[in-house]
Order: structure tokens, then C-alpha cells, then sequence
């Protein structure tokens, strides 16, 4: 038998999960700075007051939509890395796990991009850093156990994250997207990419033979 207070939070829960919801939907369609917080509390069943047992502002109530489900990603990316034997399974694997969150979740997502400017200003330092620091000390822990050459790992942490996050917002705008076919499209680019890297001959000056750069004589 459920207990009184066991009942009263199942209702926090579920209050918090309609401001949450609402508040998504309307950021989607009309943008965080159009949408105020009577707004949201309009959209959902609950009283006027309520929000604030649950969110000081509004912008704390985009942070937590973001923060519950990037760090959530973000954690589930960490494990596929880790555990991965092969170069492919670290790229491949971490691809499509993010690929597939993103076709499970597209309102979410679509959300994220049509506030892209406000969720970065918010997020420099926190939700998105997290992410990036994250991939470069996973991207640092494959060198160390051989799946990955020795790399400018900064370069390489910065390439990975830009590429999920274009394809991301690409699968999003699509009817019918297919997070497999993009994730190996993504991961096949960049492996072959990695194996074909030569690291840039020491010496030599740049000289300019029509609009191509060589290095020492020209030929």
C-alpha cells in the first residue's frame, strides 16, 4: 500500500515532468525569449503559483531540460568508449548512441537548435563543457591503450564533437533519418581519415606554385 508521502512525491514528480514538457514544447515553436513563465504554467493543468515549488526562473527550468538529458547522453557516450576493443567500436559506437538518442528524443532536440545561441551562452562552462572534457579524456584514454595513434587530442576532441553535432541537427530535419547510416558514414570518414594522417616533414619552406602550397622545392 502506497503511503501518503510517497503519493505527494509521485505528484512533485509529475508536476515537475508537465512544466518540463510544456515548457519544451514552447520553446520549440516560439523560442525561450518569447515564451514567459505564465506561459508555460498556461500549458499545463496546474495552478499558477506552482511553478515556483519547483523552478526559481526561467532560465533555470531550460537549464534542467538540458542538464537531465545531455548529462544523461553524456554518461551512456563514456561507457561505449571505455569499453570498446577497437578503434571502430569507439568511433561507430559512440556515434550511433548519439545518433539514436537523437532520433528517439527529435522534439527535444529540435528544441535545442531553434535556441542554440541561449542554451551556449548558458552552457560554455557546464552541460556542453562536461561533454567536451569528457570525449577528450576518453579520446587521451584510447592513445594510452593503443586503439588510437598518438593525435593532437584537442584537435581531434573538437572535429568529433562538430561533426555529432552538425549530423545531429541533419537527422533532425530529415522525414525519415537513420542514425546506423549516419554513424558509419561518420566513423568510416574519420577512421580512414585518421589511418591516412602523415605527420606534417620537418623543415622546409612554403613555396607557392600556382595556387598550391608545397614544402621545399618546387616540383
Amino acid at each position: 500500500m502506497q503511503t501518503s508521502s510517497g503519493k505527494r512525491e509521485q505528484n512533485k514528480l509529475a508536476n515537475r515532468a508537465s512544466i518540463l514538457d510544456s515548457a519544451r514544447r514552447l520553446f520549440a515553436e516560439q523560442g525561450y525569449d518569447a515564451v514567459t513563465i505564465r506561459d508555460v504554467i498556461r500549458a499545463t493543468p496546474l495552478a499558477s503559483g506552482t511553478f515556483y515549488n519547483y523552478f526559481p526562473d526561467k532560465e533555470s527550468l531550460l537549464r534542467s531540460l538540458v542538464e537531465e538529458r545531455l548529462s544523461e547522453l553524456t554518461d551512456r557516450l563514456t561507457q561505449v568508449r571505455r569499453t570498446a576493443d577497437t578503434l571502430e567500436q569507439f568511433m561507430q559506437g559512440a556515434f550511433l548512441t548519439t545518433f539514436e538518442e537523437i532520433c528517439a528524443h527529435p522534439d527535444f532536440y529540435r528544441m535545442m537548435f531553434r535556441n542554440e545561441p541561449v542554451i551556449r551562452a548558458f552552457f560554455t562552462d557546464n552541460v556542453f563543457g562536461h561533454t567536451i572534457r569528457m570525449l577528450k579524456i576518453d579520446l587521451a584514454d584510447a592513445v594510452a591503450r593503443g586503439l588510437l595513434a598518438d593525435i593532437n587530442v584537442d584537435y581531434l576532441t573538437a572535429t568529433i564533437f562538430g561533426s555529432a553535432y552538425e549530423l545531429s541537427r541533419t537527422l533532425v530535419e530529415r522525414k525519415n533519418p537513420d542514425p546506423r547510416e549516419a554513424a558509419m558514414f561518420v566513423a568510416r570518414l574519420l577512421i580512414n581519415g585518421l589511418a591516412n594522417l602523415q605527420p606534417e616533414p620537418s623543415g622546409g619552406e612554403l613555396i607557392r606554385r600556382g595556387s598550391l602550397l608545397l614544402r621545399g622545392a618546387a616540383r
